[in-house]
């Protein structure tokens, strides 16, 4: 028989414990609800060997008695809530993955279990696929971790010495995201991403100093992101694009380090100031922070909608309700840049964020974003990046 290991509880006979695969991943399910147990069990059998406990003290014990590659823990339990044995967990094995799960969204959590270390945080009932995903990503993250101890030991240099301004840019459309990156290259380093995922492995690897989020609504997928956000950079402002102007009380907005809750629609000439406003002082910046101009904004506005249109200056100019001349002649003077190469460069932007987080095919993205063919993009995206499109995506991947 195997010693007694206090008061764990492995639901599987000894036997089947013994002679579960190796190459298995084992992940130990923690819920004083037996149901739920099983239910995960049942799920999760096919892809790993699983383990469970109905309470904290009994999963600390097997963790200190078994392999362990990945802990899901229940929030709300009786005598030791989750949050305490997390903080437990990761005091005993602070690489182990530990995903959350609760029946309550609330950003509050969210927050708290991110900032102690959870890996990620996952609702009931659960959808399988999404739960599977989920500890995949943890494995994957732990194994690259443990794999490149010397890359994120400088990636930890990097973050001490002096640098630039770095805004990521996540969400909203992709012309609005394109239009920010180009107006503030000359003064920051500027990422997009597409999508809170998206965004969660460019901030591990970019680090920025600022993050502009842009989300329709509070959701518990954008308190994940900020609980990371607040846990791995607490000292990244942070401004939200949101129709959801309650996002949490004064409180949570100072814990995550929001500066600013804005409700769309947002001029961008304000958006712009607002980003400045909220840098943090001590990094540099590249060049003057750009100033907008109100009829500047408008066709920044009008081109992140139109960007795979066929524009011609007069045609904008008319649009925005000032001459040709003049309009060319503000883009010049405020974003040091034509009309002409402001829009390029916006549709060569999203052809890099689409390049990074899809697989979409190259002719897809250069009729998608207006250039006559595949050859017109390879060669436009080569001069401004200085790469071509191939390259750059295996550069990303």
């Amino acid at each position: 028989m195997k010693p007694h290991r206090g008061h764990a509880q492995v639901a599987a006979a000894p036997k089947d414990v013994e002679a579960r695969p190796h190459d298995r991943p084992v992940v130990l399910v923690v819920d004083d609800d037996a149901s739920v147990r099983e239910g995960l069990r049942f799920a999760l059998d096919e892809h790993y060997a699983v383990l469970d406990a109905p309470h904290g003290r009994s999963a600390l014990s097997i963790v200190r008695a078994e392999r362990v590659d990945v802990v899901l823990l229940d929030i709300l339990m009786p005598e030791v809530d989750g949050l305490e044995i997390l903080q437990e967990l990761k005091a005993l094995e602070p690489d182990l993955p530990v995903i959350m799960m609760t029946a309550v969204k609330t950003v509050r959590t969210t927050v708290a279990a991110m900032k102690l270390g959870a890996s990620d945080y996952v609702t009931k009932p659960f959808q399988e696929d999404e739960l599977i995903a989920a500890i995949r990503q943890a494995l994957e993250q732990r194994a690259r971790r443990a794999a490149a101890p010397a890359e994120r030991d400088r990636a930890e240099r990097d973050a001490r010495l002096p640098r630039t301004h770095r805004l990521l840019v996540i969400g909203g459309e992709p012309g609005w995201r394109a239009a920010l990156a180009v107006v503030l290259s000359r003064a920051a380093g500027v990422e997009t991403s597409a999508s809170i995922a998206d965004g969660l492995n460019d901030m591990l690897r970019f680090r920025p100093t600022c993050v502009v989020l842009n989300v329709k609504r509070s959701t518990a997928e954008a308190g994940r992101f900020l609980g990371a956000l607040s846990a791995q950079l607490p000292a990244c402002p942070v401004l939200v694009v949101c129709d959801d102007v309650y996002l949490g009380a004064a409180p949570v907005w100072e814990s995550l380090n929001i500066r600013g809750v804005l409700r769309p629609p947002v001029r961008f000439e304000d958006l712009v100031d607002r980003i400045g406003a909220v840098l943090p002082p001590g990094d540099s910046l590249s060049d003057p922070w750009p100033r907008l101009g109100e009829s500047v904004g408008r066709t920044i506005d009008h081109l992140s909608r139109h960007y795979d249109e066929d524009l011609t200056v007069d045609g904008i100019a008319a649009i925005t309700d000032i001459s040709a001349s003049h309009l060319a002649h503000r883009f010049r003077s405020e974003l040091g840049m034509s009309v002409r190469d402001y829009l390029t460069r916006v549709r060569v932007t999203i052809a890099q964020d689409l390049l990074a987080h899809t697989d979409e095919k190259l002719e897809s993205i250069a009729a998608r974003l207006g250039f006559a063919d595949t050859s017109h993009l390879a060669h436009v995206f080569q001069r401004i990046t200085r790469r071509p499109p191939s390259a750059y995506r295996r550069s990303t991947r």
